[in-house]
């Protein structure tokens, strides 16, 4: 049900109140994340099985593996968008500015670049020192782990123009999906049935589940203790999602620069 004044007078700043129930965000969480992990690992069994190989694909097939990689990315984290956008339009139907308070009760803030620019260069900082500290311990102690970004670097080798487009979709369509599912929508229904702290650990523990990647899971719970700490922080997605675009655009471009040989 949707918490609000009886009266049609509902304006910007009183749609900080989310609209829609932790019931329904459980719902939505349910509806989203089973269906995507189970296409996340189906998809990872058959990358195993195409990749293990040595051989090259053909300019021609790499190209249109790339296209293919790019459009279906673009869909399968469009699915993120769903239950957002449908139950805080749905909370507003009727209302003559109903689009309008959708996205500003998702997240659609303006806020100060000066006030978030040190907050987004801290954190993105911890993630990194976080990803060192990992790496080392996974050397150190001789785990039996795999990161997504040695997965992805070990793929080019067999397909680079399909690597290119997988990293130009994890930095540009991921973040922008991601962040309105997962701090947008969970991460504030959470807050309607729980303490802040618990629900940023449990849309972090969440965030991290989606990605179907044991071997980066507990960087990915940290990253998705960062993203929901800045989202609860400034009251706004654009935050968020410009770190987890930074954070992957590097990520990416660490690979691209190993791709060609410049860095080990």
């Amino acid at each position: 049900m949707l918490e609000r004044p009886p009266d049609k007078d509902y304006t910007i700043e009183t749609s900080d109140i989310v609209p829609w129930t932790l019931r329904q965000t459980f719902l939505g969480i349910i509806l989203t994340l089973f269906p995507w992990l189970l296409l996340a690992v189906t998809l990872n069994n058959l990358g195993g099985n195409t990749t293990s190989g040595n051989t090259p694909l053909s300019f021609q097939a790499d190209l249109m593996a790339a296209i293919i990689t790019l459009v279906f990315s673009a869909i399968i984290e469009g699915a993120f968008l769903i239950a957002p956008f449908y139950f805080a339009n749905r909370a507003f139907r009727g209302l003559r500015n109903h689009i309008q308070l959708a996205w500003n009760a998702l997240g659609f803030r303006r806020v100060s670049s000066r006030y978030t620019a040190g907050i987004i260069i801290g954190l993105l900082l911890a993630i990194f020192a976080v990803d060192f500290l990992y790496s080392y311990v996974i050397t150190a102690l001789h785990l039996n782990l795999q990161t997504n970004d040695q997965v992805i670097l070990a793929h080019s080798k067999q397909a680079p123009l399909t690597t290119y487009a997988t990293l130009l979709a994890a930095v540009f369509i991921a973040p922008f999906c991601e962040e309105i599912f997962f701090r947008g929508f969970v991460f504030p229904g959470l807050c309607k049935g729980m303490p802040v702290g618990g629900a940023i650990l449990l849309s972090a523990l969440l965030f991290g589940v989606a990605h179907a990647d044991v071997g980066s899971f507990a960087v990915l719970f940290v990253i998705g203790l960062a993203l929901a700490f800045v989202r609860w922080h400034t009251k706004s997605i654009w935050p968020g999602m410009l770190l987890h675009m930074l954070n992957n655009g590097i990520g990416a471009l660490s690979i691209i620069l190993a791709m060609q040989g410049t860095i080990h």
